[in-house]
């Protein structure tokens, strides 16, 4: 039965292999730190594959001393405390791939970069979710000649993962979101692509990703409900509700929405419709005042209109609505010298005013025609 090159037993023991040769007077550990431990556990990956080491740097690399030494790591592979950096190649590609490691806050990132199509593939753990820190520090046991004794070595390094299942989820980790799409196809005896999630989602989506776009961003969230509310939009108009009174829209403070009221209540409109026949030539309009001199005595009257004629242009007569009284008051008769609205009234016989004498509605004082204060015909001058 072939072996997978990926499998927990496979990767643990290439990480055995991997770890540099332990100097004898060299106290310090092998492998101190979570990101120590799952940069190994990458290399050890990588070599799985068949991926050849070429140094740290892309722009130093030591692939003759790295030939020299494998399977072990050259002792400089982890002097950095928070960055940890591969440069592999690999027979069944021309290009060259580096892959960085990092420590950012309480996160590890990796990343992939194929040399030539300077595309970024990552991912990000959180190591406390696969690194049991309580296994760590690591240090290759040695004899009391001197030398190095491995045989313990694979027990130390399955406890410093949480479980076996953490290090196939790692693994596969490793493998879609890195390895998949750094050399796709890649042909290797036990070793099987899997199906990656955000591949099958591009596939089924009809609006696929930018590529301007980071890959590992989500897409923007939708906002619920949508499309999302406009703050600063006028809220909208409250339901009537149903019932025989419905509620007054707004508060009419100046009246433009109602009928005049006064003595400017008239047919045909505000002032009587005045001015309407001021749209016909002279002497033409069906109202004109002017039109008896054309077509004889008498002239002819509007239809509906009280004697004579009924107004409506620039020259309106003493029978026009305009000069009528209030309504519901007097016979309708009009006195020239006293039109209605006239601030004061003219002085009648003995000193008393028009309006006071014979006309209804005199002796009121309380905003009537009559006189008094707060009325039309008072003798306050």
């Amino acid at each position: 039965m072939t072996t997978d090159p990926l499998s927990p037993a496979s990767v643990l023991g290439s990480m055995v292999q991997s770890l540099p040769t332990h100097s004898p007077t060299d106290t310090t550990s092998d492998l101190s730190s979570s990101l120590d431990a799952i940069a190994l556990f990458i290399h050890s990956c990588f070599t799985n594959l068949s991926f050849r080491l070429l140094g740290f740097n892309e722009d130093q690399k030591i692939e003759s001393e790295c030939a020299k030494l494998a399977p072990r790591l050259p002792p400089q592979w982890n002097d950095s405390a928070s960055s940890h950096s591969f440069v592999y190649a690999h027979p069944q590609s021309s290009m060259q791939f580096v892959i960085r490691i990092d420590r950012i806050g309480s996160k590890i990132e990796v990343r992939g970069l194929a040399i030539g199509d300077e595309r970024i593939v990552r991912f990000e753990i959180t190591p406390k979710d696969y690194i049991s820190n309580a296994a760590l520090p690591v240090r290759i046991t040695m004899t009391p000649e001197g030398n190095e004794d491995r045989s313990d070595l694979y027990a130390k390094l399955s406890t410093v993962f949480i479980s076996e299942a953490r290090i196939k989820d790692l693994a596969s980790l490793l493998k879609v979101s890195i390895i998949q799409r750094l050399i796709p196809s890649l042909q290797k005896e036990g070793y099987q692509e899997d199906d990656d999630p955000a591949a099958s989602a591009t596939r089924l989506d009809p609006n696929p990703r930018r590529p301007q776009d980071p890959p590992h961003l989500p897409p923007p969230a939708q906002p619920n409900p949508y499309p999302a509310p406009d703050p600063l939009a006028n809220p909208p108009p409250r339901p009537i509700p149903a019932g025989d009174f419905p509620p007054p829209d707004f508060e009419d403070e100046y009246e433009v929405n109602r009928p005049p009221r006064g003595p400017f209540n008239m047919p045909g409109g505000n002032f009587g419709g005045l001015g309407h026949n001021d749209l016909y030539p002279p002497g033409l309009g069906p109202d004109d005042p002017i039109r008896g001199s054309l077509i004889g005595p008498g002239g002819l009257r509007r239809p509906g209109g009280r004697g004579g004629f009924a107004g409506g242009g620039m020259h309106p007569t003493f029978d026009d609505p305009l000069f009528q009284g209030p309504r519901g008051e007097g016979d309708g008769s009009f006195d020239g010298q006293v039109p209605p609205g006239a601030r004061w009234d003219p002085l009648g016989p003995g000193g008393q005013p028009r309006f006071g004498g014979g006309r209804p509605g005199a002796g009121r004082g309380n905003g009537g025609f009559g006189g008094g204060f707060g009325g039309f015909g008072g003798d306050i001058i």
